[in-house]
């Protein structure tokens, strides 16, 4: 005899009540039973007030010691509560939520309670519902919410998801740093961010988030946000910021009239930038941070090479703008066309308002090779405006190859793109379409 199985309808309750199915446990699975029970509150024995209103939320004892240590201490332990339980730190509906899932594995992520159900769920030892917590945060963090979930983080010790946080804040320092949950963070968490050697962002913009942080942090302790208070409020957090890497207009136009820093520490400060070795480097940092990039693409400017030609001592350069911010990691330069010459060739990047970059490692021997790649020790940062890259070239009369049928606009991925004009400074080819210099390598 063939026996037709009664599937009962999802909503449950309301097939309950119109008397279609009366037998539910008959035909329910364990957890659609343990639904049907909370849902019901079928003879629920335990009686919680939550959140500020003390809103009567019901539950089952057994339910509640099955699936969490610190209940069962909590019901069933020496000190063990007796009648109602308040739970004034949860809202009614983070509560629901984390007893839908220890009933019935329930997880609905939400971006705008999610971090209030982690903590609900380490609180009260929920592990399985930490991890799914963790998972989608893990994979949901974006540089507006990311300073809130590295903050919930933290206060959790929840060191997977912080580190999830924190390395995702070093790649993209320059746009978090600008947000206003930055000034909501601990002092602690603005410490592991900008002591951090691999923070992706110019020393100016981590002083500007830096101060940023000290104002809003006197507003929180109702003080007057002078010079000398957010010197206090800061304390060693100025010691991580490297000033002497700062551009040196900059420093003076800003930071010294700031007033954060002493006068003794300005004054060894501006001396650092007259003598680089007079930088105590027990009070300030004077190394650059260590910067982490995607891929380095290699940009090329010329469809074809002409014949080697011979050169006298001349410079060499040309302008270009990048679409969006990107970090100049080398440039491209010919190489001698014989290996009978040689010479000395220098580096210079100029902004447009005619200020040289620091630069490292910029001087190099040009080989007897077509193309040669000239790797700076640190990375520049730029900015979408206009750039002069200068190719000095030192030895006379010896022969180079030269690019021919330049483009303007170059690709680099992603959308990212690069203009290139012709630059006055040259006293080579002063056109776009040829030159020495045929290529850059950037990274975004």
């Amino acid at each position: 005899m063939h026996v037709q199985r009664l599937f009962v309808e999802y909503d449950l309750c309301t097939t309950f009540h119109r008397g279609i199915h009366a037998d539910w446990q008959a035909e329910l699975r364990l957890l659609d039973s343990n639904r049907y029970m909370f849902e019901n509150e079928v003879d629920c024995d335990v009686t919680f007030f939550v959140g500020k209103q003390r809103q009567i939320v019901t539950a089952h004892k057994y339910v509640l010691l099955s699936r969490s240590s610190v209940f069962y201490a909590m019901l069933c332990g020496p000190m063990k509560e007796t009648g109602s339980i308040d739970v004034p730190d949860i809202e009614p509906g983070i509560f629901q939520q984390l007893l839908r899932f220890m009933y019935y594995e329930a997880f609905e992520p939400n971006g705008d309670c999610i971090l209030a159900l982690l903590y609900a769920a380490k609180k009260y030892a929920v592990h399985f519902l930490v991890k799914k917590c963790v998972k989608w945060l893990k994979n949901s963090v974006g540089v507006e919410d990311v300073c809130y979930i590295f903050q919930q983080a933290h206060a959790l010790d929840e060191t997977d998801l912080s580190s999830k946080c924190l390395e995702f804040i070093m790649d993209n320092g320059h746009s978090v740093l600008k947000q206003l949950s930055f000034k909501e963070l601990s002092s602690g968490c603005v410490e592991l961010i900008i002591k951090q050697k691999e923070l992706c962002a110019k020393e100016e913009e981590i002083y500007e988030a830096v101060k940023g942080w000290a104002q809003n942090e006197c507003s929180r302790r109702n003080i007057e946000p002078s010079a000398g208070n957010m010197r206090e409020v800061l304390g060693g957090l100025r010691s991580h910021i490297r000033y002497a890497l700062m551009d040196r207009k900059y420093f003076a136009d800003r930071v010294v009239v700031d007033d954060i820093l002493t006068t003794d520490e300005k004054l060894q400060l501006c001396r650092s930038f007259l003598v680089s070795d007079d930088l105590d480097s027990t009070c300030f940092i004077k190394t650059r941070r260590k910067l982490i990039f995607k891929q380095m693409r290699r940009v090329m400017r010329f469809s074809s090479l002409a014949l080697p030609c011979p050169t006298a001592s001349m410079t060499h350069a040309i302008e270009f703008k990048c679409s969006s911010r990107v970090f100049l990691r080398g440039i491209v330069i010919y190489g001698a066309s014989s290996p009978s010459f040689f010479s000395r060739v220098r580096i210079e990047i100029m902004d447009e308002f005619k200020h040289i970059l620091p630069l490292m490692n910029c001087c190099k021997l040009i080989l007897c090779v077509k193309f040669q790649e000239i790797h700076f020790n640190q990375p520049v940062l730029l900015e979408p405006t206009w750039y002069t890259v200068i190719l000095s070239i030192e030895n006379t009369n010896w022969n180079t190859f030269c690019g021919d049928k330049g483009e303007e606009i170059a690709s680099i991925d992603d959308g990212v793109f690069i203009k290139f004009r012709d630059c006055v400074l040259s006293k080579g080819s002063k056109h776009a379409s040829m030159g020495h210099i045929p290529g850059l390598m950037l990274s975004n």
